[in-house]
């Protein structure tokens, strides 16, 4: 029996054993403590506390970190339609209309490393909005969703 437990621990590493377990565990930690510094980084032990503690840091931070980003994608590409005279609530809506599927993120490196590429996109917004306010349909004057009641018609109604 002794001799089959040790034949079973020098065949499979990939068998979880208590000992590969152990293994795996000290080396998840040196993976998540390879960006500190000085003795945190190469003591197990003293690498429980910091790690735990970056690892509940980055949890919370995270949608904080998701709006900044995605502010800072908004304001770049409102920057660039300013450039080219369009707003970007106008813009963002042309896009959307003509199934022109390009993200905030996309959009933002247009705007800043692809400028021309960019500016079409805005000429096209423009040449849409223009379509739009010779139809007849503006944005202030196309139909509401059902169930959304305006003051216009609270004073057509009286």
């Amino acid at each position: 029996m002794v001799f089959l437990t040790l034949a079973l621990l020098r065949v499979g590493k990939n068998k979880m054993t208590p000992y590969s377990m152990r293994e795996w565990k000290r080396v998840m930690q040196r993976r998540l403590s390879w960006h500190f510094r000085n003795r945190k980084r190469n003591c197990y032990r003293l690498s429980l506390c910091p790690v735990k503690k970056s690892l509940r840091f980055s949890t919370t931070v995270r949608p904080i970190r998701r709006r900044n980003i995605n502010h800072l994608f908004t304001n770049r590409i409102a920057a660039g339609c300013a450039q080219h005279g369009v707003q970007y609530s106008s813009f963002m809506r042309a896009l959307y209309e003509s199934n022109i599927l390009l993200n905030k993120k996309m959009l933002a490196q247009l705007s800043i490393y692809e400028p021309r590429s960019f500016q079409s996109l805005c000429e096209f917004a423009k040449k849409r909005h223009s379509e739009l306010v010779q139809k007849g349909l503006a944005v202030a004057l196309e139909p509401l969703p059902s169930g959304i009641i305006t003051r216009d018609m609270i004073k057509k109604s009286v």
